[in-house]
């Protein structure tokens, strides 16, 4: 057990050093917010679009629900975009905009929306048009995967979802251990009253460093919730999260000029 820890840790390691690489290699001159905000925006929708096939297309190749395909379902993460940012958000007010707070927070938003989305959208995302039930492993933490090795490609920011986990249980996956900079943030939002949705940002010389918290919601139980132990419908074991708990973070690096 104590070798298979130590596995896992090196490639943990690995895979964060691999994260940071592909930042740099990646890296462009910084952009304005409705550039990201554009960028993020078609990456959601590629995403969903070239997942038709596992979760939303009949053995026929017919379209199984409108609400799956790529422009509605960005329109769904959208809606719940705006409750988390704010109402009177509009991406036109970012055209000009190289404040990498501001940046930083929406795009994280913008990508815990998509998070929020999916896991409200697994009973439609598994069910058949035959109502019969096929898990098809598209949930919350594949769709944040997926949208944000996307989103490196089309503009050098590297995203990732990390956690501390909760309890003797951590990341399910090496890919999402966070780095010592994140650690550090993350207990700040697990040990003190921390407020709703505010992130941690950190101008680190040519990078600005953010990361913003990601909630356990209602639809989240079945894999994450009570009672702990017990095997999720995934294989994973339930680590006994309640509504509203802080599951992690997201966290960016932006590119920054001074």
């Amino acid at each position: 057990m104590g070798n298979l820890k130590k596995h896992f840790k090196v490639i943990a390691a690995v895979m964060v050093v691999c994260f940071f690489v592909m930042a740099e290699s990646n890296a462009a001159a910084p952009q304005d917010g409705l550039y990201y905000f554009n960028a993020m925006k078609e990456a959601v929708i590629e995403v969903i679009d070239e997942h038709q096939d596992l979760f939303n297309k009949t053995p026929d190749g017919a379209v199984k629900n409108p609400k799956l395909t790529g422009k509605n379902y960005y329109r769904s993460v959208y809606k719940i975009f705006k409750t988390i940012i704010g109402a009177d958000f509009s991406p036109k007010l970012l055209k000009g905009v190289k404040d990498p707070v501001q940046i930083s927070h929406m795009l994280c938003s913008l990508l815990q929306a998509g998070r929020v989305a999916t896991a409200k959208n697994q009973k439609i995302i598994n069910t058949e048009k035959d109502g019969s039930v096929k898990l098809k492993k598209f949930i919350p933490a594949v769709f944040g995967r997926l949208v944000a090795e996307r989103y490196l490609k089309k503009t050098g920011v590297a995203m990732k979802q990390t956690t501390l986990g909760k309890g003797i249980y951590k990341a399910r996956n090496p890919y999402n251990y966070p780095d010592e900079w994140e650690s550090t943030q993350l207990d700040k939002f697990t040990t003190t009253n921390w407020p709703l949705n505010k992130g941690i940002g950190e101008d680190l010389g040519s990078e600005y460093r953010y990361i913003k918290p990601i909630y356990i919601k209602k639809a989240c139980m079945s894999c994450h919730g009570e009672p702990i132990g017990e095997k999720g419908p995934y294989g994973h074991l339930k680590e006994g999260y309640k509504v509203g708990d802080i599951r992690g973070g997201i966290s960016i690096i932006l590119e920054v000029s001074h």
